[in-house]
């Protein structure tokens, strides 16, 4: 496979003008949704059994209710059965401090929470299964883009982080088995160099027209009760539903434009990227049902077609299968572009047989 990087003996990078477009991600600041440079490798660690259950796993963990607790959910037999677990959230507090990330709205820092470990794990956990926790609202800032502009960002309590990251833990082996090999972005043992890589391998069959584009503002733009519902479709456990929808729907205090604001699926939420991938994969379907060359890394996407014409129609079926999902494709970000005239895609500069590091 030829294919280089810049440091590469004799191999000259490529100027400035041909630098790669702006990462689309998913955060801005250095949270656990947070997407990294996209010549990293992804931030989220590969699960153990990527052979995910049929199920979800249900876990007998915990002490019963008390009769005083019973009391309190009106007389309710005590719920024994839980999907969570202490040591799950434990997993998911670690993953957040190594991610790192300021406090929220209530202020509480990594350090504050791991003051008190043991009592503020097991607060959380006993919120998370007996259906007692409700988050915070979200507090919005706005980050520097790289190629100018800003970009808001939804700044999460630290124990919604936590409690994002045991969900999503949960919810994973849910949905990675149905993704297409097309999707790279943010999923196990799938990096930036494996996407790169699909690409060089589409060229190397003589597919060297290239439909190079981006969704634009795809994390703020998914729709809510659509996301909702397809998640319904494979997760039947109540309070994963429920969790999910009320990040969904929490009040965002301090929106960019002073209008009332949900956080929906915008960046900063620990499930952001599994949430895109999950939305998208109608996008994903309805292209490779076309028989065409599709590499997509979270909202940003490529095409490969053996003829210019080819590539035309590919764009509009891009506008089409993106119309159906309440998304459109970025006005600035969409170009038919040729192996030989050279393109940058995912911190990589493509050019005739080559490809850089940039």
């Amino acid at each position: 496979m030829n294919w280089s990087f810049s440091g590469r003996k004799g191999a000259k990078p490529p100027s400035a003008s041909t630098a790669a477009r702006p990462n689309a991600a998913t955060s801005g600041a250095p949270t656990d949704a947070a997407l990294p440079n996209r010549a990293a490798k992804d931030p989220i660690p590969t699960v153990a059994n990527n052979r995910a259950p049929n199920k979800l796993p249900t876990v007998f963990s915990g002490p019963a209710f008390t009769p005083a607790q019973q009391a309190m959910t009106k007389h309710k037999p005590a719920r024994t059965r839980t999907i969570f677990t202490l040591d799950a959230v434990r997993r998911a507090w670690l993953a957040i401090k190594q991610a790192g990330g300021g406090a929220g709205v209530d202020g509480e820092t990594l350090a504050q929470f791991g003051a008190a470990l043991e009592i503020n794990l097991g607060e959380l956990y006993q919120a998370l299964a007996s259906g007692g926790y409700r988050p915070k609202p979200v507090r919005q800032v706005l980050v520097p883009k790289e190629q100018g502009g800003l970009r808001p960002l939804a700044l999460w309590a630290l124990r919604d982080r936590i409690a994002q990251r045991t969900v999503y833990e949960l919810l994973l082996p849910q949905f990675e088995p149905i993704f297409l090999p097309c999707s790279f972005g943010f999923r196990p043992e799938r990096r930036v160099e494996d996407a790169v890589q699909q690409v060089v391998r589409h060229r190397n069959t003589n597919l060297r027209w290239v439909v190079d584009a981006d969704i634009q503002r795809c994390f703020d733009e998914i729709d809510s009760d659509r996301l909702l519902h397809l998640l319904r479709a494979r997760v039947r456990e109540p309070l994963l539903l429920r969790y999910v929808a009320a990040w969904l729907h929490a009040d965002i205090l301090n929106s960019a434009d002073g209008m009332p604001r949900k956080a929906g699926a915008s960046q900063g939420n620990v499930l952001s990227p599994l949430l895109a991938n999950l939305y998208l994969h109608e996008f994903d379907q309805a292209l490779t049902r076309q028989n065409l060359a599709l590499v997509r890394y979270a909202d940003d996407f490529v095409i490969c077609c053996r003829r210019k014409e080819e590539a035309q129609r590919a764009q509009d079926q891009v506008v089409q299968a993106l119309a159906g999902l309440k998304l459109k494709v970025h006005p600035n970000k969409n170009q038919i572009v040729h192996f030989d005239q050279g393109f940058a895609w995912l911190g990589y500069f493509f050019i005739r047989n080559e490809c850089y590091r940039v």
